[in-house]
């Protein structure tokens, strides 16, 4: 079920709230269809933070690189988007830290997931809660790979990066189920035997997330 953002009134239209979303991606290397560990942070986060800006039409903090599913579902700060707005919102990005090992994973894609917090005012959440899940435009989706793809060592034409447009968090699994359905037609088109579907979260994990936050006191930083 795709999630409803609900307009909080308490504090005023023009309050701002944290929204977390997510984009869920996979990126396979050469003919062969090949998964890497793309985790590394990207050479230049504001073109990254520019590109989604541009698709969302909103200010958004998104982290500094992608996620493992392992990661994503340990980290505890995903429930905190409001916190993360405070500690981050002069900065511009989140600092996730180095990447941590995994272990058993071969060459079989990787799913990865790159967190974001957008800041909406109450008076906009009618038409921001519309764009989730949008197609992505031209020039965004020029502008998000020309940022991602150096950290991802993808080589255009001959690399491949399938990802879904930015949704709520708590419907990643909805974001998967697409992501898979995109792989799978990959492998297909490559001649390639399928390794198989990307997992799910747990409903319990996804429970946790809120659906927003109001940020007390008003705004923060360039916010």
């Amino acid at each position: 079920m795709v999630q409803k953002i609900r307009k909080k009134t308490k504090k005023g239209p023009k309050a701002p709230h944290a929204v977390p979303l997510a984009i869920v991606l996979t990126a396979l290397y050469g003919i062969q269809r090949e998964g890497r560990d793309f985790r590394r942070p990207f050479e230049d986060p504001a073109k990254v933070r520019a590109a989604l800006r541009l698709q969302l039409e909103q200010e958004i903090i998104p982290s500094d690189r992608v996620l493992s599913f392992k990661e994503y579902r340990e980290w505890g700060l995903k429930n905190s988007p409001g916190r993360l707005v405070e500690m981050f919102s002069r900065t511009g990005f989140i600092p996730m830290g180095p990447a941590g090992d995994e272990e058993g994973v071969g060459s079989r894609p990787r799913l990865g997931i790159l967190p974001i917090i957008a800041v909406v005012k109450g008076m906009q959440f009618e038409s921001f809660g519309g764009r989730l899940g949008g197609e992505w435009s031209e020039v965004a989706a020029v502008a998000f790979q020309n940022g991602v793809y150096p950290a991802f060592n993808l080589i255009a034409g001959y690399d491949l990066l399938l990802y879904r447009p930015p949704h709520h968090a708590r419907d990643i699994n909805r974001s998967v189920a697409g992501l898979n359905q995109l792989t799978e037609e990959a492998f297909h088109q490559a001649g390639r035997p399928y390794p198989g579907p990307f997992d799910f979260l747990p409903d319990e994990v996804l429970s946790r997330i809120p659906l927003e936050e109001p940020l007390a006191g008003g705004s923060f930083g360039r916010f």
